[in-house]
């Protein structure tokens, strides 16, 4: 297991035994939102410089009005120098978030945005492999060069064009060769 699935586990635990799940995953994305968002604040908590009190102080007014449980838990990822896992820890939260509630997260990476009729043929094929819902978030990759990538409750499925011409690279360059005798 992880250090940041470790971390996610806490958490979870936490909010669940308080049952607020809902609400420490709703400020853990605020949360989330305004380090992406404002690059010097990210900055800020990433600086070894800046001492734990500074960074405590920053994450308090970052955090009025947040949950306890997610503003006691960012404390102690500042004093045991994991701030910096938060984006992995996050991630791993909300996946602990979907599958007690019965979703699977599926992001579909595509050249090109997919049609409805292939929205609705991955929501279904998951949904059937999975027994679960499906929340589908879709992203365009235009480097991926064709196919479809798929991150499915954090585990990746690559069908790219691109990743399938690279692994077939990767197999004629190291197939061995095999000369005729005379």
């Amino acid at each position: 297991m992880s250090v940041a699935s470790t971390y996610a586990e806490a958490l979870y635990e936490a909010a669940a035994g308080a049952r607020a799940v809902k609400e420490v995953a709703r400020d853990l994305a605020a949360v989330q939102a305004a380090l992406a968002e404002v690059p010097e604040l990210r900055q800020v908590m990433d600086d070894p410089e800046i001492g734990g009190r500074e960074k405590k102080a920053v994450l308090a007014s970052l955090t009025e009005g947040g949950h306890r449980i997610l503003v006691n838990f960012l404390q102690v990822l500042i004093d045991r120098r994991r701030f910096d896992e938060l984006p992995q820890i996050a991630e791993a939260f909300l996946d602990l978030v979907a599958r007690a509630e019965g979703r699977v997260e599926v992001e579909a990476v595509t050249a090109v945005p997919l049609t409805d009729e292939l929205r609705s043929q991955l929501v279904e094929r998951v949904q059937s492999a999975t027994g679960r819902e499906v929340t589908l978030s879709e992203r365009v990759d235009p480097e991926i060069v064709g196919g479809l990538k798929r991150v499915v409750g954090g585990v990746l499925v690559d069908g790219s064009v691109r990743f399938l011409l690279s692994d077939l690279r990767r197999e004629l360059t190291s197939a061995p060769v095999e000369t005729a005798v005379s």
